[in-house]
């Protein structure tokens, strides 16, 4: 994605008849995207977490700021209904327009306040 992007867990669930995609990545805030990459915080100290999932062939969808506890039991609940965890390379397999879908997506949702 244009903006630094660091995808922490990707899961897939190809169960029944499901083809389904869910994980999250961090990001910097607008105001650490602005500053130098030398001054900016570390991941753990100012970025944001951004939950998405979808449906292959459907609209991706956009949840924020999810962290610690609560981000690690979600992790957990979908690793238990069948998600296997994947890495960059492999989603671009299974769908490679993702990335370009992903930046339109959060491009529209972050203009309307709905992602920081």
């Amino acid at each position: 994605m244009s903006i630094e992007n660091e995808f922490r867990f990707i899961g897939w669930n190809t169960e029944g008849t499901s083809d389904k995609i869910w994980g999250y990545f961090l990001r910097p805030t607008p105001e650490d995207a602005r500053q130098p990459s030398w001054s900016r915080p570390r991941k753990e100290q100012g970025w944001n977490c951004c939950i998405f999932w979808a449906r292959r062939g459907k609209a991706m969808q956009f949840q924020p700021d999810i962290t610690g506890y609560e981000l690690d039991k979600l992790v957990n609940s979908k690793l238990k209904k069948g998600y296997l965890k994947i890495d960059q390379a492999k989603l671009l397999t299974i769908w490679p327009t993702f990335i370009t879908e992903a930046e339109g997506k959060l491009m529209w949702d972050v203009l309307a306040g709905k992602i920081k």
